[in-house]
């Protein structure tokens, strides 16, 4: 079940009432979407980060209790590609050994880089349609203007999923 992993302590199904203030959640508003059901916040530089240096949650708009949907943890990895796929590989074997289950494992050029120099190796499970992600990006000189290299791990419900599937952005 998606709901056993954990990120930062925090679970799909969990309140994000129960680790943030209401007041933290909307300050922390990443406007990622043009479409407006889901709002994914992100924080960084906070005191409930003790393995991940940014944690980003997604949670239904409309929801009052905040139910989180998406969990991301990342890690960031500034021009050392190979030290994120040396992280991603004991993560993945962490997972393999728990689920008891080989991942999905694909990569490639990122398709945000219209220059096809930046890469992503990812490793995804998929749990009664819902997801488990542990992925490296590396970004190229152009793109790291407004990203930067890192590892992620992700567990979302396939509502979620699905969603950002169909380009909300």
């Amino acid at each position: 079940d998606i709901r056993d992993f954990e990120v930062e302590g925090m679970s799909i199904g969990d309140s994000l009432l129960d680790y943030f203030s209401k007041t933290e959640i909307i300050n922390n508003d990443m406007k990622y979407y043009k479409k407006k059901k889901f709002i994914t916040v992100g924080f960084n530089n906070h005191p409930l980060l003790k393995q991940f240096d940014w944690l980003q949650i997604t949670y239904k708009r409309k929801d009052k209790k905040y139910i989180i949907h998406s969990l991301d943890g990342v890690l960031s990895f500034d021009n050392n590609y190979k030290a994120c796929l040396k992280k991603k590989k004991e993560i993945v074997h962490e997972v393999k050994n728990m689920l008891d289950m080989d991942s999905d494992d694909y990569g490639g050029n990122h398709s945000q880089d219209t220059s096809g120099k930046s890469v992503f190796k990812t490793s995804e499970w998929i749990l009664d349609k819902d997801h488990l992600v542990v992925q490296c990006i590396d970004w190229s000189k152009e793109m790291e203007k407004l990203y930067f290299d890192h590892l992620k791990v992700l567990v979302a419900t396939s509502e979620f999923h699905d969603w950002v599937q169909n380009n909300p952005y």
